[in-house]
């Protein structure tokens, strides 16, 4: 570690500020995933052990999804249940209309004179249903 920290004095010209953060995530789930080459090839890096490891990390875990990704899950399912919203929405209105022809249908289909509500209830679905 006293190699590595002169050595990046050596190439910056400043100290490495911020060695507590390296000792919190060093042995985190997204930085332990082992190098693969494409081509099947030699890894270009060298293996170093770490001799003051507290922990040992085994296999390298499935990422976890990242702060977009999981941005973008919520939309969408936000997005779904608008339009599921929306859907039953629809399907409301759809029924609202059935049961205002229905109605209609049963005032055009009374034999007996109709009293002055029923008129007025008939006119107003005849303009709806019309307009």
């Amino acid at each position: 570690m006293k190699a590595a920290l002169d050595n990046f004095c050596d190439a910056y010209g400043y100290k490495f500020n911020l060695e507590y953060g390296w000792r919190e995530l060093r042995n985190d789930q997204k930085w332990c995933s082992t190098y693969v080459s494409k081509d099947g090839g030699k890894d270009k890096r060298k293996h170093v052990v770490d001799v003051d490891r507290e922990n040992e990390v085994g296999e390298p875990e499935a990422r976890p999804m990242g702060v977009k990704a999981a941005k973008a899950a919520g939309k969408r399912k936000k997005n779904d249940t608008e339009e599921e919203m929306s859907q039953l929405q629809a399907i409301l209105e759809m029924k609202d209309k059935l049961q205002k022809q229905k109605i209609l249908d049963r005032l055009l289909a009374k034999r007996d004179p109709l009293s002055e509500m029923e008129s007025s209830l008939k006119l107003k679905l005849m303009a709806e249903m019309l307009g």
